[in-house]
């Protein structure tokens, strides 16, 4: 008895990437993301085609190295019925007269952080504020769980002081008001606060030394099933001070000889870890916990000829980092006298102080 050998799935083209990543979008929208992935993919190519592969061969690596295309389709149309399953699930419920629990629980927006490319808003976004600065920017789309009353956003980054070995900055946002605006004459459960991140490894120079620092921008996002006419919010990254006053991590640098005539010795800065890396994923958002957004390191003990090094593996114990991090949290924060910091913990006038995430990480989401 022979058995027969399953049929091969084709590889997926560039071309039917693109179209199941943006089925589903109104027109307009469906023309931008399909132009920016289209874009990305031909990037890559190119990459891969310097590395010495065929046409076909750099073309089924690029759309490999984009990974399922369903996970992108969900992220832009923002809601779970983007293939037969989701409407198959929701006819079901529906006839078994679960139809307040789909409300509930299939509509609003996935809770959590989905990390991605920038599109033409947050482009839009970034060219209109003066402040940005220009380079490889990770966009995140921020949905925070149902209860949510403030968001706290901090930016912490290692320091050359012992005796305060981490500089912090910090503000809060309160929810109340826009949960009060948002929920009027709408059901429970069917509104989920939302807000674009754009975030930025940014390069500068303080009292004579090379840093990386943190830079973030972004927006509120209005309800996709409701317009509230709530006003679109601007993003944490005006509340922070700017360049040198903001925490940055000091890079490290090496010397090089040069085989010239004579011989020259010039100094190198090293890029840290995590610079210009763009995440594809979704990380969950729970109430009082971190959610770190965005991650550098610098570790002297690594290799030095290693361009813009991972900051995923084991660390040396002479590792700095710098990161930014979001706090969901059920209650408003009594932030009327600012904040008080050290031992990486945060804490505000008569609350239990904050455990703040660890300044160099293995992953970049811890």
């Amino acid at each position: 008895m022979t058995r027969r050998l399953p049929h091969p799935r084709r590889p997926l083209t560039a071309d039917a990437y693109i179209h199941r990543a943006t089925r589903g979008l109104p027109h307009a929208e469906r023309l931008d993301a399909a132009a920016e992935l289209r874009a990305h993919l031909a990037e890559r190519m190119q990459e891969h085609r310097a590395q010495g592969f065929s046409p076909e061969e750099a073309e089924y690596l690029a759309v490999q190295g984009m990974g399922d295309p369903h996970p992108v389709n969900r992220g832009l149309l923002g809601h779970a019925f983007t293939h037969r399953a989701g409407w198959l699930t929701l006819g079901v419920l529906l006839t078994g007269g679960l139809g307040w629990t789909a409300y509930r629980e299939w509509l609003p927006p996935r809770e959590g952080a989905q990390f991605g490319p920038v599109n033409q808003r947050d482009m839009n976004a970034l060219f209109s504020d003066t402040s940005a600065p220009r380079g490889t920017y990770q966009a995140v789309t921020l949905t925070y769980p149902r209860g949510t009353k403030a968001v706290v956003y901090v930016a912490v980054a290692s320091t050359e002081d012992q005796n305060s070995p981490e500089a912090v900055s910090l503000f809060t946002k309160s929810l109340v008001d826009e949960e009060q605006q948002n929920f009027k004459g709408r059901r429970p459960g069917s509104y989920r606060y939302q807000e674009r991140a754009l975030l930025l490894a940014q390069d500068l120079t303080c009292d004579g030394q090379k840093r990386s620092r943190i830079f973030m921008t972004g927006f509120g996002l209005p309800s996709p099933f409701w317009n509230t006419g709530s006003a679109v919010s601007s993003g944490p990254g005006g509340s922070f001070s700017e360049d040198c006053q903001n925490p940055s991590v000091r890079l490290h640098q090496v010397k090089e000889r040069l085989n010239t005539t004579p011989p020259t010795t010039v100094t190198r800065t090293v890029p840290p870890g995590g610079e210009n890396v763009v995440l594809r994923a979704h990380f969950p958002l729970r109430l009082n916990e971190w959610r770190v957004l965005y991650r550098l390191r610098v570790d002297p003990e690594a290799d030095p000829q290693v361009f813009s090094p991972s900051p995923t593996g084991p660390a040396s114990t002479k590792a700095r980092g710098a990161y930014l991090a979001v706090l969901p949290l059920d209650h408003v924060v009594n932030d009327s006298g600012g904040y008080s910091w050290g031992g990486m913990h945060v804490g505000f006038k008569g609350e239990t102080p904050i455990a703040l995430p660890p300044l160099v990480a293995d992953t970049p989401g811890e």
